[in-house]
């Protein structure tokens, strides 16, 4: 979303707050080849809620992911999500894109709450109203995202010796990944869900169309923390079981109705967010849920999802139509990586200066 320079080849880099991904492709013909890919967790509590809170940890991450010698480009995409980011369909009257680049920050004043000098604005026509049948209405996608935010998340990158070139933002990096993998629809409604480890990010598309985002401040961690809690654990044991992994003196078994509870408070949130959808779109009905995130793959989750919202759920491949080899990449636990890649895919696929 903001782009700066001209147009060429970035590495994708998802910033998490438990991990940092990162992905370079290269264009081979009509189709796309992962070239680079690197993971390295990132310290407990260095990331909280979207915010940087160690910037000198984040980057020693980003730095670790990048000794890799496989990544050859310094140009970097990354994205945020979570309350310093505003995603919003707006209406207005219909005019010229020169009238609309004038009047966008004016009527950007009325929808964002923070002041406006404090933001990066930008913008998208979804529906420039000239069609038959129109009603004199235009329909924007504004999205803004605090500068002091994407501030924090450059100077990260800087710090490790990468530049910046675009920030994005985790649903549109994720709709893009989903796009080149499984192409677009127009009569299907398709929730990406991403379930990180501090935030679920809800992204629902129709064709090549956001309907509805909203990012929900609950995810892998909190998990965590229920099992830290309530079986009075450190956290790196409770991480463990998660994963289902038995550790000393506990079973995965004593720890499945604790996953379930939290997945019941998770279900709660997604219901809500899919009744402001279909309180707020002209349809009401959702025909497939595509899961990624590192999160989705606690148990019981996937089948929690389809139980409660009787539809088709499934787990996200962001290299079904993206040639990955795994192996000579060294990648050790591909299908353990796949899901949590999404969005570093989703912006490896931009270029430095598009929009």
């Amino acid at each position: 979303m903001f782009g700066l320079g001209k147009s060429k080849a970035v590495i994708g880099l998802d910033i998490g707050s438990s991990a940092v991904k990162a992905v370079e492709l290269r264009q081979v013909g009509k189709g796309w080849k992962v070239v680079a890919f690197g993971i390295q967790p990132v310290p407990p509590d260095s990331i909280v809620d979207g915010a940087i809170i160690d910037g000198a940890a984040v980057a020693d991450s980003i730095r670790r992911v990048f000794e890799n010698k496989q990544f050859k480009t310094k140009e970097v995409a990354a994205s945020l999500s979570g309350n310093a980011v505003i995603v919003k369909k707006i209406n207005l009257p219909v005019m010229t894109e020169a009238e609309l680049a004038e009047s966008i920050y004016w009527e950007a004043e009325q929808y964002i709450p923070f002041d406006i000098q404090d933001v990066n604005l930008d913008y998208q026509i979804l529906d420039a109203g000239t069609g038959e049948g129109s009603s004199g209405t235009m329909d924007v996608l504004l999205v803004a995202a605090k500068k002091e935010k994407i501030a924090d998340y450059t100077g990260v990158i800087s710090q490790a010796g990468r530049t910046p070139v675009i920030v994005d933002v985790d649903a549109f990096a994720l709709q893009n990944a989903y796009e080149v993998n499984y192409g677009l629809d127009p009569q299907q409604v398709v929730v990406l869900l991403n379930a990180g480890a501090s935030a679920i990010n809800i992204n629902i598309v129709t064709g090549d169309q956001s309907v509805f985002t909203r990012d929900i401040s609950m995810g892998g961690n909190s998990y965590t923390e229920a099992v830290q809690k309530e079986l009075n654990l450190p956290f790196e044991s409770a991480e463990q079981l998660k994963r289902g992994q038995p550790v000393d003196g506990v079973t995965v078994e004593e720890v499945t109705p604790v996953l379930h509870a939290m997945t019941e408070n998770v279900l709660l949130e997604i219901q809500k967010t899919f009744d402001f959808f279909k309180a707020s779109a002209s349809s009401d009905r959702i025909d497939r849920i595509v899961l990624s995130g590192g999160a989705a793959r606690v148990d019981g989750f996937v089948q929690a999802l389809t139980d409660r919202f009787n539809t088709q759920v499934e787990m996200f491949d962001p290299f079904k139509k993206i040639a990955f080899e795994p192996q000579k990449l060294g990648v050790e636990d591909a299908e353990g990586v796949s899901p949590a890649a999404a969005v570093a895919v989703g912006l490896a696929l931009r270029r430095a200066g598009d929009r």
